[in-house]
């Protein structure tokens, strides 16, 4: 008996060491549109919380809010989001089957999620520039690993909108150093109700 165990034990130490599980394996099969969907969610997470802080005071001519004169207007964002987020889900799934997603294109999604409640939701306005630097490094600190999986020129375009992004926060920052006031928006609220609007993140859906 004890020779058996012995001779098992030397048979399973001979075999071959197996891979480490990691989290990023079933990701590699993953379908291209799996990775869309998921970028997308990104945009759709935090919708409730865009839409009303668009309504209540970015939006509203009623409140002393200020964003400069070449601020896109709001109508704009819808489109551009669903074409950057589209071109992130497909840069993604090139990458995950090329090696996998590196860490640092994890930081920046997480740093991606959080910057629609810090800025409409919380109204931290100067801490949304700092985050906005904060993806802008972390965003081109990913290129080249995507790059190595010919995806890198998919981000180019959410590059440049990230960079537009921060100068447009940081104007706001400084042209409300107060931050955001409150104000009354029951009547611009009914309206909106009454006609439906579009948020940043929105895609084509009337609310």
């Amino acid at each position: 008996m004890k020779a058996g165990l012995l001779v098992l034990a030397a048979a399973g130490a001979l075999q071959p060491p197996r891979p480490a599980w990691r989290l990023s394996t079933p990701l590699h099969a993953a379908p291209a549109p799996a990775y869309v969907a998921g970028a997308c969610l990104t945009g759709i997470a935090w919708k409730p919380v865009v839409t009303r802080a668009m309504d209540e005071w970015y939006d509203n001519d009623d409140t002393k809010f200020r964003r400069p004169a070449w601020a896109p207007p709001r109508k704009w964002f819808p489109p551009i989001w669903r074409a950057n987020y589209f071109l992130i889900g497909l840069a993604a799934s090139r990458r995950a089957a090329f090696g996998g997603i590196p860490r640092i294109a994890w930081v920046h999604y997480l740093l991606n999620m959080c910057w629609a409640p810090l800025f409409f939701h919380y109204r931290k306005l100067k801490a949304a520039v700092v985050l906005n630097v904060g993806l802008v490094v972390t965003l081109v600190a990913a290129l080249p690993s995507f790059a190595e999986a010919n995806a890198g020129l998919l981000l180019a375009p959410y590059l440049g909108w990230l960079a537009f992004a921060t100068i447009l926060s940081l104007q706001i920052a400084r042209l409300n150093p107060a931050g955001v006031l409150e104000s009354s928006t029951g009547a611009w609220r009914a309206a909106c109700d009454a006609s439906g609007v579009v948020s940043w993140y929105d895609f084509g859906v009337r609310l």
